[in-house]
Order: C-alpha cells, then sequence, then structure tokens
C-alpha cells in the first residue's frame, strides 16, 4: 500500500470515528441515552462490524463522547476561579457553570446512565467534581477564611449543592424552569446561602 493511499484510509477512519461520535451525540439530545450499536451505525450509514473497527465498546464511546465534551468546553471544565466583587463572583459561577450545563446535557444524562458500570468515567467524574469544589473554595474564600472550620465546610457544601449539576438538573427538567429562570433561583441560593 503506497503512503497516500495509507494516509487516505486513516482519514476515511478519522471521519467515520467522529461521525459516531457525532451519531451518539444526536441520538442522545433526541432523548436516547442507550442507544444500541446497530441504531449508532444505522445513523451513519456504516455496519455494526465498522463501528467496533474504531470503538472496542460502548465503554470506549462513551470515554470518547466525555473527551469530545472536555475537548469543546475545555475552559469551562477547567473551572478557573472568579474574581470581583460577592455580586461579580456569583454571577460568574452561575454564568459558568449555567452554560456548561446546558451545553453538555443530553451526554452528560447518557454518562450518568452508564456511570455505575464505568471507572474510567466514574475517575473523570469524581476529577470534575473536585475541579469544581475547589473553584468555589477559591472564589468565595474571602467569605469562607472569616468563618470557623465547620462552618466554612458546611457553607462549601451548600455553595457546592447549589451550583451543582444536580441542581441545574431538577430546576431545568424536573421543575420544567427556562435557563434564565433557572440562573436566577440558582444565583438567589448562592447569594443566601453568602448572607452574612
Amino acid at each position: 500500500m503506497t503512503a497516500k493511499a495509507e494516509d487516505g484510509r486513516v482519514a476515511r477512519g478519522l471521519r467515520t470515528r467522529e461521525a459516531v461520535i457525532d451519531a451518539l451525540f444526536e441520538l442522545h439530545a433526541e432523548g436516547n441515552l442507550t442507544p444500541t450499536i446497530e441504531q449508532i451505525a444505522e445513523r451513519v450509514g456504516r455496519t455494526t462490524r465498522a463501528i467496533y473497527q474504531h470503538f472496542q465498546d460502548k465503554e470506549a464511546l462513551a470515554v470518547a463522547m466525555a473527551e469530545r465534551q472536555s475537548a469543546a468546553h475545555g475552559e469551562l471544565y477547567r473551572a478557573s476561579p472568579i474574581e470581583g466583587d460577592l455580586l461579580q463572583r456569583i454571577d460568574g459561577i452561575v454564568s459558568q457553570r449555567s452554560t456548561l450545563f446546558e451545553a453538555v446535557a443530553p451526554a452528560r444524562r447518557a454518562a450518568l446512565v452508564r456511570l455505575h458500570a464505568s471507572p474510567v468515567l466514574q475517575k473523570q467524574q469524581k476529577g470534575l467534581a473536585a475541579r469544581f469544589r475547589d473553584q468555589l473554595a477559591t472564589t468565595f474564600e474571602p467569605e469562607l477564611s472569616v468563618l470557623d472550620a465547620d462552618a466554612a465546610e458546611d457553607l462549601l457544601n451548600l455553595l457546592d449543592l447549589h451550583a451543582s449539576w444536580d441542581t441545574w438538573e431538577r430546576l431545568r427538567t424536573w421543575q420544567g424552569l427556562s435557563p434564565d429562570r433557572a440562573r436566577q433561583l440558582v444565583s438567589s441560593l448562592i447569594t443566601q446561602a453568602l448572607a452574612p
């Protein structure tokens, strides 16, 4: 096989791999959180064998999706501390989290379905949760530092809950609130938690 033919084969393989991930995102966005390999193959216009040439199993697909999300929303996933006065910091946290949660919602829901059986996804989610908690601790360090250790820990736990995916998902999906209304409520919850 010539180098040019090899390059063409590699490029086709990469296009197929990306198409599979795109199809998975589409299926998740349509509400199918556990599509079969057959459904993915049909969406891509390939055989299931072609899918398995690129992904060993559904675990590998889930990891590839998580990597794509991380690459697409890298700055939001990095969870850098927010600076400014208290209102600016609250607004910054709520804006950052709501933007990320809205962007990744379908894939996040699908990942949660697989989370119990996936050590790789568990590790990713644990790392993300730790980064988000650290972001809150650093962003609200002025307010936390004036409290005794137990009170500071309690406040950090409360802030972590209010700014979490779980809270956002409950407001958006289960209570049917608009993104703007959900942001207002999360801002209010965080503001009340930080009130002297």
